[in-house]
């Protein structure tokens, strides 16, 4: 019995690290309410669903999952007891963020807008991590600065058009509000920024 017992215990912890150390976001019944999933460090995060029908940035650490399924309550990533945290803590974050556009997913919530100042701060790595530069003006080309093709997320004020190729082209998207992990093929892979402004660049 307590062989049992032992192996029992080796293979949840286990699978604990194992769930720990993984990068995709893991399976779990979050997925049904929950988009923009991804891993970094140890924790998964997603935007949820609340019972009003807002878009929530949560995450929760996987190590304290173990084997436990991931579900969305009231927006927060919750594992058994265990409950996460919620990302968007600042008051009045409405969703927003970043349109569809050729069939792709919304990215990003909203920040309320930025009172007719227009820039973008990109940050090199997922979560606002890593070198940044805040961008006030377009910029045609990020060949020239140390960004090009290395852009994780950003924070924005105003709505700025990004895209994968210089001189705006490529595959381009407006993106507005706070983008904590880029993707749908832009995560490294901008080239080209510039504010929208009244609908024109």
């Amino acid at each position: 019995m307590s062989i049992l017992l032992g192996a029992a215990l080796a293979a949840a912890m286990a699978s604990g690290q194992d769930y720990a150390q993984q990068r995709v976001a893991p399976r779990g019944g979050y997925t049904q309410s929950c988009s923009e999933a991804y891993v970094n460090r140890g924790r998964l995060y997603a935007d949820c669903r609340d019972t009003r029908g807002r878009m929530r940035g949560t995450s929760i650490e996987l190590n304290r999952c173990g084997g436990e399924e991931i579900n969305n309550d009231n927006g927060l990533l919750v594992c058994g007891r265990f409950r996460g945290d919620y990302e968007d803590s600042q008051p009045g974050r409405p969703g927003g963020g970043w349109g569809p556009g050729n069939g792709g997913p919304g990215w990003g919530g909203g920040n309320g807008g930025g009172w007719g100042r227009s820039s973008i701060t990109v940050y090199e790595n997922a979560n606002f991590r890593g070198a940044s530069r805040e961008f006030t003006s377009e910029d045609r080309n990020l060949g020239r600065t140390p960004f090009n093709d290395r852009i994780s997320s950003m924070r924005v004020e105003g709505r700025w058009e990004v895209c994968t190729d210089a001189e705006f082209r490529g595959r381009c998207r407006i993106v507005e509000g706070d983008v904590r992990f880029l993707n749908g093929g832009f995560n490294d892979n901008i080239s080209s920024l510039r504010p929208v402004r009244g609908g024109r660049y």
